[in-house]
């Protein structure tokens, strides 16, 4: 049997609403060894977005390599497999990359060419288990433009990993072993955050027409969900919530065993989280019920609070005295305003679009450009004005 952790989007680093987030980084980093030392994985895979910007702080980079140093020490029979999202840097997670070998971790930061050919070898893996080969492993990062041109201007990311199990498939030789992918991107079908139906995503993918991959562990959507019908491809999902949308979702781990080259189970292993995201009274309310909702609120209790508030109760003067009379002596930190607005009579669609400060600086922009462009026109915008946008976007100044 081969048993592999699938786990993403950890977004090292990662403030909410300007607060630190280091103790519940490192309680899922005590929560990642005990189910290492429990479920006795052979693989750890980890699907992109290690941290939450290009240029992680130095103690975020700090605690990230002491973590992969411990668990090569607690496991050294451990394979890692750690591969770059759109948040990461590719440059600087390869920084790494060296040095890691010898704590059997493979970094992937980003597709490698020789000349114009891209070097399909530099991604595919093999694990061995007590010397012998027991899978191989397709480490894809985030794929941009660039590498899907190389295949041919109408190159998709589906043609991409076509090749890409061609070649593994070749390598595998027949052998009864499992051939397993990572992936960073939008599948279609899947659903974001708050549980509406992601659209506008340039890169979404139909997995349905995948080439057959015994495992795809995807990262870049923080719900963990299969994708389309088959069980086989699935996100993880963040180990944290980051936006409130993500308060009352289950965070997890994915354990998959295989039994030579066939996937025998999936199981899920939810994450236990030691703050909660908690939107605070219930119902949008004037002032004097903000304010018997939060001297009610358990003193001792970690929270991140968002103000359920009517909107003529949203003013600085009121969110000073939450912080400074309401919340006082608490442990409930406040976040922000959580506000119904009613939509326009005018407004037709029902995809009228609204943003928090919070979930605009974590929406995709293409998310963004499309929605409003669907609000404003009641239409979908054409993939080919998408694909101009995201070009514009990814390329470097």
């Amino acid at each position: 049997m081969f048993r592999l952790l699938h786990t993403s989007d950890w977004h090292l680093g990662r403030k909410l609403a300007g607060y630190d987030r280091s103790a519940e980084f490192e309680a899922f980093f005590d929560f990642l060894e005990r189910t290492i030392a429990d479920k006795n994985p052979d693989l750890l895979l980890i699907s992109g977005d290690v941290f939450d910007t290009g240029s992680p702080a130095n103690e975020v980079v700090r605690r990230y390599c002491s973590l992969l140093v411990r668990l090569h020490s607690l496991f050294p029979k451990l394979h890692v497999v750690i591969t770059c999202g759109n948040h990461d840097s590719p440059s600087f997670l390869n920084i790494h990359a060296e040095v890691f070998k010898y704590f059997s971790a493979k970094v992937t930061g980003c597709v490698e060419y020789q000349d114009t050919e891209i070097e399909w070898q530099k991604m595919v893996s093999e694990i061995s288990v007590d010397g012998e080969t027991a899978a191989i492993v397709c480490s894809v990062p985030y794929l941009r433009s660039g590498d899907l041109r190389r295949l041919g201007e109408n190159a998709s990311i589906k043609d991409f990993y076509s090749k890409l199990y061609e070649y593994a498939d070749n390598l595998r030789n027949g052998r009864d072993i499992p051939i397993i992918a990572t992936g960073h991107f939008t599948a279609t079908g899947v659903t974001a955050s708050d549980g509406q139906p992601i659209v506008g995503k340039l890169e979404g993918v139909n997995t349905d027409g995948f080439p057959p991959f015994t495992y795809i562990g995807l990262g870049h959507i923080h719900r963990a969900q299969i994708c389309g019908t088959r069980e086989n491809i699935r996100y993880s999902g963040s180990p944290l919530p980051f936006v409130f949308a993500e308060k009352t979702q289950p965070k997890s781990l994915c354990v998959v065993d295989f039994n030579g080259g066939k996937l025998t189970k999936t199981d899920s292993i939810e994450i236990p989280q030691i703050v909660d995201l908690k939107i605070i009274p219930s119902e949008p309310s004037d002032i004097a019920e903000v304010e018997k909702a939060c001297r009610e609120f358990p003193a001792d209790k970690e929270a991140f609070v968002e103000i359920n508030i009517k909107n003529e109760f949203k003013t600085p003067e009121n969110r000073n005295r939450i912080i400074t009379e309401f919340l006082a002596g608490k442990k409930a930190r406040f976040c922000g305003w959580h506000v119904q607005k009613a939509k326009p009579s005018d407004m037709q669609t029902p995809d009228y679009v609204q943003f928090s400060t919070q979930q605009f600086k974590n929406t995709d922009p293409l998310d963004v450009i499309a929605q409003l462009y669907r609000q404003k026109t009641s239409n979908h915008l054409d993939t080919k004005y998408l694909r101009m946008l995201k070009e514009i976007i990814e390329t470097p100044l």
